[in-house]
């Protein structure tokens, strides 16, 4: 019997314009990355080898999903986009988390919002990840818990 993997996409967009594109992307990875025994949540971490500081890059971007008893689907907890902060001593860190449990949202310089005051940017930051990823421009690793 062939796995399936369900994501509850009616529940993300009921928070942001999800679209049917990215979660048939993430749907694809986690079939091609199956856990070997039962799993009830799993992150996945798209990296771009040559993100520096100095040189830039494509940000590293984290995907969390948990499994579902009530609904029997994969929710989608947060999608955080990470980059380097700082002029002297730069560190990662958020730049834009968009929390679906949480129903929340955060910018770096604008700070936590309402995850609805995010369309405009999720949107945006949406259409550009799907592209980088198609474009395979990411180092992708999936770890199931």
């Amino acid at each position: 019997m062939t796995p399936t993997i369900q994501i509850d996409l009616k529940a993300a967009r009921s928070l942001l314009p999800m679209t049917l594109s990215l979660t048939q992307i993430i749907r694809r990875l986690l079939l091609k990355n199956l856990p070997p025994i039962v799993s009830n949540g799993v992150t996945i971490n798209f990296r771009d080898p040559s993100y520096s500081a100095d040189a830039g890059g494509f940000h590293p971007v984290e995907i969390r999903l948990e499994y579902s008893l009530a609904t029997s689907m994969w929710q989608v907890c947060y999608i955080t986009d990470f980059a380097y902060q700082g002029r002297y001593f730069p560190e990662l860190e958020k730049d834009i988390d968009f929390n679906f449990s949480e129903g929340s949202g955060y910018q770096a310089y604008v700070g936590f919002h309402p995850l609805s005051h995010f369309s405009g940017l999720y949107r945006l930051w949406e259409a550009n990840f799907r592209s980088y990823v198609v474009d395979d421009l990411y180092q992708i690793t999936i770890s199931w818990d």
